[in-house]
């Protein structure tokens, strides 16, 4: 079984590399695309946030900001 550690790690990996896909996205998008709850892509997101690696644009949206391609796991960045 994973560590919480690890799991929050995975998920925050799998928002970046969704919005790397495509973004700007939603919360409401993101967890459909994750398959996972909406408050926990939010919880992720403001994180993410935080630590300078997305933003909120209008309409609640979320995109990367342009130098976050230099913190995305090395699996999505190349």
């Amino acid at each position: 079984m994973p560590d919480s550690d690890s799991l929050a790690q995975q998920q925050t990996d799998a928002i970046l590399e969704a919005l790397d896909d495509s973004s700007p996205a939603t919360t409401a998008e993101l967890a459909t695309t994750l398959e996972t709850h909406p408050m926990t892509v939010e919880r992720h997101c403001q994180m993410l946030q935080r630590d300078g690696c997305i933003r909120r644009c209008t309409g609640g949206m979320y995109t990367l900001v342009e130098t976050s391609t230099e913190r995305l796991p090395t699996r999505l960045a190349d």
